[in-house]
């Protein structure tokens, strides 16, 4: 397994070396549009490239994109995949040079994107390696240790579909595991994500290959090392120090488990685990949508300002689009809402009156103006305009979440009822178990309601849930302030 490869660095996907067949060279006039499960797929690959993206997709969202999730469900959010044209991935969406892709976590959903010239057999893996984070990150309120998250995410990335089964465990493509360059365990297990062996070219791949060891033979080699090792990770969840919790966990020390792991290592010999899907994958018959030239470009233009690109960039993206078709409700929606965002906001009196009539048709051009509107105007006009564009929406089955969290914003500015914000809120809640302004937002309507018990239980949920120090601390001091407390405080002298 003497296998490595350049740039395996955290969240940084790597350039393959074979192209994609198929793949779209005019001006965003063959854009390709495709719904897998949670995923939407946006595509300048053939319809046969497309579908073959979106098997693999599939496949792994029905196994172990579920059996990955361990407690709270993934945030009923989509991800969204863009395969690019070389040009358009290189020009504009790569934050450096030399990338096949990448991933970006977002609140209102998901964003991964690739080169489509490259391999997208060694892309994936590094896509799936995030994905696989974002999944642990959204379904548990464990914090773990580096070496635990890379090793788990590298350990199910390299996952393979052939003929509806799907096998997990072999070590994945980009993956390094050199002996010449050994990190002991008891190194291994301190390693923050500060530490030159997580950051630098030089020592990652090792520390990644490592980590992905060490995890196979705690997980899937050694049954008897599965009790200790979820203990251990606990422990540290708990606040114990590694050594304590290693020691209380592990029925031998630290030199007798890397004796082991480089025992492993040496035989060459790893339990590849197979899967067969409930559901054979199919996707050849699922509607696959041609975009029009300004229907991608539009796209396009939201993928970038999505990824926080420079002003001028988005701009003349932006302006492109308005070019050409300046009257089409949904270009000017998603500009005015740029606009909005950039300090500068543009005029769509006519198009938020049209709105304000109600219904749920073209609900992301609504979203757009109404978020246009909350941006740059906290006024009663304004706020009453959005309740009114949004107010529909969220009559729908699934209400789009974006949707409902800007409506709450809006009723929150101009004092609707605290129990009618928290009728609204708390299925959302269920939704996205971790999205801390839901959590806020249902805080503040309980404390207003005189319901002191439910404000302090969202104020401990913000402190279970989130990944923010700064944020953790805040709301322990609100859940523990005097104002929330059941029994009246002692005057202060």
């Amino acid at each position: 397994m003497h296998i490595s490869i350049q740039n395996h660095l955290p969240s940084i996907l790597l350039a393959g070396t074979f192209a994609l067949p198929s793949i779209a060279l005019a001006d965003r006039s063959d854009w390709r549009e495709m719904t897998v499960g949670h995923f939407e797929l946006f595509s300048t690959l053939s319809d046969s490239g497309t579908r073959n993206v979106a098997r693999q997709l599939q496949g792994f969202d029905e196994t172990l994109g579920e059996m990955l999730q361990t407690g709270d469900r993934l945030p009923d959010t989509p991800t969204r995949i863009y395969l690019l044209s070389d040009r358009d991935f290189n020009q504009y969406a790569a934050p450096r040079p030399g990338l096949g892709g990448f991933f970006q976590e977002g609140r209102f959903g998901n964003i991964m994107v690739v080169d489509a010239d490259k391999n997208f057999g060694l892309v994936r893996v590094a896509l799936f390696h995030e994905f696989i984070h974002y999944i642990q990150r959204s379904t548990s309120t464990q914090k773990y240790p580096p070496w635990y998250t890379e090793g788990y995410a590298e350990l199910f990335s390299g996952f393979q579909l052939k003929d509806n089964k799907l096998s997990v465990g072999d070590l994945p493509a980009g993956t390094a595991l050199l002996r010449t360059q050994w990190i002991p365990v008891e190194r291994l297990l301190a390693i923050k994500q500060t530490d030159p062996e997580y950051q630098t070219e030089r020592l990652a791949p090792q520390f990644y290959g490592e980590s992905w060891a060490l995890v196979h033979l705690l997980l899937f080699d050694d049954k008897t090392l599965s009790a200790p090792t979820l203990g251990y990770l606990a422990n540290l969840d708990g606040g114990v120090p590694e050594p304590e919790a290693f020691a209380t966990a592990f029925p031998f020390d630290k030199a007798t488990l890397d004796a082991h792991l480089r025992k492993f290592v040496d035989g060459r010999r790893i339990l590849v685990k197979v899967i067969t899907l409930r559901n054979p994958v199919v996707v050849d018959q699922a509607p696959l949508t041609r975009l029009t030239p300004v229907q991608a470009d539009t796209e396009f233009t939201r993928l970038i300002w999505r990824l926080n690109k420079p002003k001028v960039m988005v701009d003349a993206l932006a302006a492109k689009a308005a070019t050409e078709r300046p009257d089409d409700p949904s270009v000017r929606a998603l500009v005015a809402r740029i606009a909005a965002h950039q300090g500068d906001p543009t005029a769509i009196d006519d198009l938020a009156a049209a709105l304000t009539k109600g219904g749920v048709s073209d609900p992301q051009e609504r979203i757009d103006v109404a978020d246009a509107l909350l941006f740059a105007n906290s006024g009663d006009p304004a706020n009453r305009q959005a309740l009114s564009i949004l107010g529909d929406l969220l009559q729908v089955e699934v209400p789009p979440v974006e949707a409902v969290e800007l409506w709450a914003t809006a009723a929150g500015r101009i004092g609707i009822s605290p129990a009618q914000i928290v009728a609204v809120l708390e299925p959302l809640r269920v939704r996205v178990p971790h999205d801390t302004a839901v959590l806020r937002s249902l805080a503040r309507a309980y404390e207003a309601m005189g319901d002191k018990a439910k404000s302090r239980d969202a104020y401990n949920q913000i402190i279970l849930v989130s990944h923010s120090p700064e944020e953790r601390l805040w709301a322990q001091q609100q859940a523990d302030s005097a104002r929330l407390q059941d029994t009246p405080q002692p005057a202060s002298r």
